[in-house]
């Protein structure tokens, strides 16, 4: 019979998760004996905490002889799984997923139905914005990167090169999705979805 450690190794190495926190196993066994499972775990070395509640697989670089940074974005998507929010990428961080800049942000900031909230990991600092339930939870997930991201650019800075490379490279899905949404978005967000999906 497996031992719990081993069940949990198991499930991160099956995962596409790059960061985990006790909810996700909590399937498996109890509360307590997960969070002492996992208090093994990063003694052993098997594991490591980023912060309280959230830990990853740590991976070394053999090229440069160190352990990789941990994922930022991982750690958030596991603090929203553990509160139970509901998040997405905001600002810079926003237009990086999009391909709308190349720019690496210094701060991963996100909107969250969540409590405004801020963490250091790594020296780079992961923010969470709280934002009306409404304004978020009911549009899909490319939806809200968008409007987070041409929010960013701001209606007056926002190019038709811009229009451009999004109407190219969303796929028919993602663009299907935005057709859908865009009722329930403000006069300028609908103007620009409907130029982007050429309706």
């Amino acid at each position: 019979m497996k031992s719990l450690q081993e069940m949990i190794i198991e499930r991160i190495s099956r995962s596409r998760f790059g960061a985990f926190c006790i909810g996700d196993f909590l399937d498996l066994a109890g509360y307590d004996a997960i969070r002492k499972a996992l208090d093994r775990m990063e003694d052993s070395g098997e594991l490591r905490r980023i912060i309280r509640g959230i830990y990853d697989r740590p991976r070394f670089n053999v090229r440069f002889q160190e352990y990789e940074l941990p994922d930022i974005d991982a750690v958030a998507r596991a603090l929203a799984r553990n509160y139970n929010w509901i998040i997405c990428p905001s600002g810079n961080l926003a237009l990086n997923r999009l391909g709308l800049s190349t720019q690496v942000p210094s701060c991963y900031t996100y909107i969250s139905n969540g409590p405004y909230l801020s963490y250091m990991i790594a020296g780079v600092e992961l923010k969470f914005k709280h934002s009306a339930s409404r304004s978020i939870a009911n549009f899909s997930v490319i939806t809200m990167l968008l409007i987070q991201a041409i929010k960013a650019i701001g209606r007056e800075n926002l190019l038709y090169d811009d229009i451009l490379y999004l109407r190219r490279h969303l796929t028919t899905e993602e663009k299907d999705m935005l057709l859908r949404d865009r009722n329930k978005t403000n006069r300028w967000i609908y103007e620009v979805i409907g130029d982007i999906c050429e309706v």
